[in-house]
């Protein structure tokens, strides 16, 4: 019924333009392997189409209300930042609607998808700009250190928040000469997984990516306090627990120089080299830099120590388990060092040891709700509620401005 409604080209843009996040019924995992449930809410000319778990909700055409994808409490979204060509333009590029797509009636009484129309009708445009446009009033920017928020506001009303984005420094250094960044909205593209810069150009030559200027309204610099700093550790601390792990990671495959080089400079606070690195040479980076700080995760009885541990924070399970996988067979060949994966309940016996792990890895929901367990826990789970003496925010953990007041807990902090 819903395929024959909205026809083979609706279809096909709905499959481009959603992506499995979270359900809209629940607000749980949709998973890898269960195939979503697509619903279509329709109403007086407009629909929204939305994935939920088959448990949830069954898939089909419902004649009733629609809300607006922008409506959604549940909603996932994602953002990052580049330099678009001509002259590397400062540019957010943002998915603002991964499970939800807003449909419109068409004039041959057909429907489209139009889920860019709310942000063409708030002024930003479908064609890249010529020349330098004026600001869109409806959007405004504030940088926070290695942090850019934008907020989408209309008659008063906030209706996008996307905060705490990381931002290279080399792109925050251009939004502040200029003023302002450009905001690029699309939904054909999972902004938390690398792709070329050649993809989002052709949608933007497609006309499928709505831009618009928004105006820097505020510069702060906290971020920094949170960096990695070369005096975190002796010299001779920080050589000997390199050398550790690279003799681990070279029973296998010898690090690359550009790898440790990429690791070293993460412990002087300039995270742009290992974001460039990706595979193989991005875990054993990231291996060496976590071996060096969860060195003081323990105390002197070996006991797990409250502000201590390495917190590998990643945007879903499938990276959780990369991670996992390469850490783990590593550190099972010393006793000197744990890792675990979190995935059990919190307060359960095997939920609480995991956290207590000197590296702990896991996705940004299990870390979130960790944190709120252990919050109001009482004295019983005390060591585990201080827990945490660096975090690595993984290829965009953690963008989700609701996850901000678990970051700014850490003492170290880096977005990789």
């Amino acid at each position: 019924m819903t395929k024959g409604r909205l026809g083979p080209r609706v279809i096909a843009d709905l499959k481009a333009g959603l992506w499995p996040v979270d359900c809209q019924s629940c607000g749980e995992p949709l998973g890898r392997w269960t195939a979503a449930a697509l619903e279509v809410a329709a109403d007086d000319g407009f629909a929204a189409a939305s994935l939920h778990h088959p448990r949830c909700r069954r898939p089909g055409w419902q004649d009733r209300p629609s809300a607006a994808a922008a409506e959604q409490p549940l909603l996932s979204w994602r953002a990052g930042c580049v330099l678009l060509p001509p002259g590397g333009v400062p540019t957010f590029l943002v998915n603002p609607s991964y499970e939800c797509a807003l449909l419109r009636r068409a004039a041959d009484s057909g429907w489209r998808v139009a889920t860019l129309d709310p942000f063409v009708l708030l002024g930003l445009v479908l064609d890249f700009p010529s020349r330098r446009p004026p600001v869109v009033p409806a959007l405004s920017a504030a940088l926070d250190g290695d942090r850019i928020s934008v907020d989408v506001r209309y008659d008063g009303a906030v209706l996008h928040a996307w905060h705490d984005v990381p931002i290279d420094a080399e792109i925050a250094d251009a939004v502040r000469e200029s003023g302002d960044v450009l905001v690029a909205v699309t939904t054909l593209l999972d902004v938390s997984k690398p792709f070329p810069l050649d993809v989002l150009l052709t949608l933007v030559g497609a006309r499928r990516v709505a831009l618009g200027p928004a105006r820097l309204t505020s510069v702060r610099s906290s971020g920094p306090a949170q960096a990695l700093r070369g005096d975190d550790f002796s010299a001779d601390v920080h050589r000997r627990s390199f050398a550790a792990a690279y003799g681990l990671i070279s029973l296998s495959r010898p690090p690359r120089d550009a790898d440790v080089a990429a690791a070293l400079a993460l412990c002087e606070g300039d995270e742009r080299p290992v974001r460039q690195l990706r595979g193989h040479a991005k875990l054993t980076a990231l291996f060496l830099v976590s071996h060096l700080y969860a060195l003081g995760s323990r105390d002197a009885g070996r006991t797990a120590r409250g502000g201590g541990g390495v917190h590998v924070i990643v945007p879903d399970a499938h990276r959780a388990k990369e991670y996992a996988d390469f850490f783990a067979p590593l550190l099972e060949r010393t006793k000197a060092m744990t890792v675990a994966r979190l995935g059990a309940e919190p307060l359960s016996a095997e939920g609480a040891a995991a956290y207590l792990a000197d590296i702990v890895i896991g996705t940004e929901e299990e870390f979130a709700a960790c944190c709120a367990a252990y919050r109001d826990a009482g004295p019983d789970f005390a060591r585990h509620a201080g827990r945490g003496q660096l975090a690595l925010l993984v290829e965009g953990a953690c963008a989700d401005p609701g996850l901000a007041a678990i970051t700014r807990r850490y003492p170290r902090l880096a977005a990789v």
